[in-house]
């Protein structure tokens, strides 16, 4: 009945990363082409894993620990902290190493910042603030809450190694970052690799937050504010 059930719990696991990978990039590439169409397709995909819990007769607002009480235990000037740090460091490498910023503009390569570059030349800002508002919560969601979550709830996994889940994710968050990155540009291998690495290591620490307080919502406010001051970045770019 143990064997049967670990059994279970690891197709279901992979079929979880899957799904997490191609719900993620079909919104990416949907937002890209159609904003409108991106935002209505992001909240249907953010009530997904809600559903999933509801099934199992969970309550998912406890579940993701997205509830009031712990939101106002967080430590706010901590994370708005980690927020800004990795805002200003991602920031700088990518202008002072790669020259991001300038090729972001320039290129009308629909795989380079296609997202960013619609919101921030749009004339409705409150679009930026509602499709990064939405686009950051499905992907924490569905990577640090469904995967993470999913991962360290088997048992023989986390005997192996207590950060597995985390690892993971982490991975999995870096490569829908690469992936159209790597085969729909002709940036240099330095850049591609760059797009895989950050966003991993950026998976992995908001992966720790999260564990620490049993929340999405550290990872949710750092991920939100870090993506919301790049497309103000790109707009200020954009109009110099």
């Amino acid at each position: 009945m143990n064997s049967f059930r670990s059994k279970n719990s690891v197709l279901w696991t992979i079929t979880i990363l899957f799904i997490s990978v191609i719900a993620s990039g079909i919104a990416n590439y949907l937002t890209g082409k159609n904003i409108i169409g991106g935002i209505i397709i992001v909240i249907i995909l953010i009530f997904i894993p809600f559903l999933i819990e509801l099934l199992r007769k969970n309550d998912p607002i406890e579940y993701y620990g997205l509830d009031f009480e712990t939101l106002k235990k967080l430590n706010a000037k901590l994370i708005l902290s980690w927020a800004i740090i990795i805002f200003i460091v991602v920031s700088l490498v990518d202008y002072l190493i790669f020259d991001f910023w300038n090729i972001i503009i320039n290129t009308e390569n629909m795989a380079v910042g296609s997202t960013s570059k619609a919101l921030a030349k749009s004339k409705y800002f409150y679009l930026a603030i509602i499709v990064v508002f939405s686009g950051t919560f499905l992907e924490e969601i569905w990577f640090r809450g469904i995967v993470q979550l999913k991962i360290r709830n088997v048992k023989f996994l986390k005997q192996i190694n207590p950060h597995f889940a985390i690892i993971v994710q982490s991975i999995l968050f870096g490569l829908i970052h690469f992936i159209p990155i790597f085969y729909g540009t002709d940036l240099s291998v330095n850049l591609k690799v760059w797009f895989f690495v950050y966003p991993t290591i950026i998976g992995i620490v908001i992966g720790y937050l999260n564990d620490q307080y049993h929340s999405l919502w550290p990872g949710w406010i750092i991920h939100y504010t870090n993506n919301l001051l790049s497309i103000m970045l790109l707009v200020v770019l954009l109009r110099i």
